[in-house]
């Protein structure tokens, strides 16, 4: 579940505004689409300053670990009837989810839900009022009330978010003129019988022209209890790209598995992969770098009988030889692609 609530309230839409963008509701998530972060390592990288036309260069990202986030249908989940007023839920393996109104006005986070917690807002938390751009800023309260192993939890807290800077950002996969730089502060404090646990974050997430995710995001997360400092957080990631969901190429039953060839093929940054299952089954598409790394899982989750297709963006990848492989109800198969650039 690492990142799961802290990514997904970032899907926006931005979109030329002068000298700035203004973020707006006109791309806001839909379901069907996924989006993956990459984690980077932290040291040395700070946010800069805020303020008008700066110059921000993140060029030496180093990457550690990446994240798939599957955008699905609230009502397609299994905690839809917990979260009535959510259109939208965000996953990363299908077992915990994140639920989401996304509206003409706003994007409001509704709660959590896993086998281990359920976390309903009573008071929903409003991440973004629309439209918003440079300067603009707005506070909101939420609350939650649950149960967390044997302790009843009382949760309230606070969140602002402000348009603190816009200018140009640099970063290894290319450079963004007049990009919105938004501040985000949430203060949460969970009470229970043993006391109060206290979480304080900031997060700084750039936006550009034409992208619905920040391409950029710095968070800082700072833990205590009772007024004791427990342990602190940084997290450094970005996002090149948000790409569309799994399309469903035919419904009749396939003869046999198949895993097809990805065209086109060499590809330079999108290519497609389409595969077929027999019956009813989770399903695993996987990306493997030339020394069998992991880079990316395109395909995670429970399907029905039929032909599909994905297509994948490597904009964020180095030129080379990588390898996908699906699995499903114990058919293996892996093929490879070569990315040129």
């Amino acid at each position: 579940m690492k990142n799961l609530i802290i990514s997904f309230i970032f899907i926006l839409f931005a979109s030329p505004s002068f000298a700035q963008i203004t973020l707006t509701s006109a791309n806001n998530p839909s379901a069907g689409e996924r989006y993956k972060d990459i984690s980077c390592d932290t040291t040395n990288i700070t946010q800069g300053n805020s303020g008008a036309n700066q110059i921000w260069s993140f060029l030496s990202l180093t990457r550690i670990d990446s994240n798939t986030t599957n955008i699905l249908a609230a009502s397609t989940t299994p905690y839809a009837s917990q979260f009535p007023t959510s259109n939208i839920a965000f996953t990363s393996d299908s077992s915990a989810y994140s639920y989401s109104t996304a509206s003409s006005t706003s994007l409001i986070t509704n709660g959590i839900a896993s086998p281990q917690l359920v976390i309903q807002y009573s008071n929903p938390q409003t991440y973004l009022q629309y439209p918003f751009t440079y300067t603009n800023t707005f506070s909101d309260n939420f609350a939650s009330h649950y149960i967390s192993g044997t302790f009843e939890v009382f949760s309230t807290g606070t969140i602002t978010a402000t348009g603190d800077a816009w200018g140009t950002i640099n970063l290894p996969f290319g450079s963004f003129p007049n990009a919105l730089r938004v501040k985000h502060v949430t203060i949460t404090n969970d009470s229970s019988t043993i006391g109060t646990y206290i979480t304080n974050s900031t997060s700084y997430s750039w936006f550009v022209s034409g992208r619905k995710l920040p391409v950029f995001t710095i968070t800082y997360i700072n833990f205590s209890f009772n007024g004791f400092p427990l342990s602190s957080i940084k997290d450094v990631s970005y996002s090149s790209n948000v790409s569309s969901g799994i399309s469903s190429i035919s419904t009749e039953t396939p003869d046999r598995y198949m895993l097809s060839q990805n065209y086109p093929n060499p590809f330079n940054p999108n290519t497609k992969l389409r595969f077929a299952i027999t019956k009813t089954g989770f399903v695993k598409l996987t990306v493997f770098d030339a020394i069998g790394r992991e880079v990316e899982t395109l395909v995670n989750g429970q399907f029905q009988n039929g032909t599909y297709e994905v297509d994948w963006n490597a904009s964020a990848y180095a030129g080379g030889t990588y390898f996908y492989r699906l699995q499903s109800n114990g058919f293996v198969e892996t093929k490879k692609m070569i990315l040129v650039k």
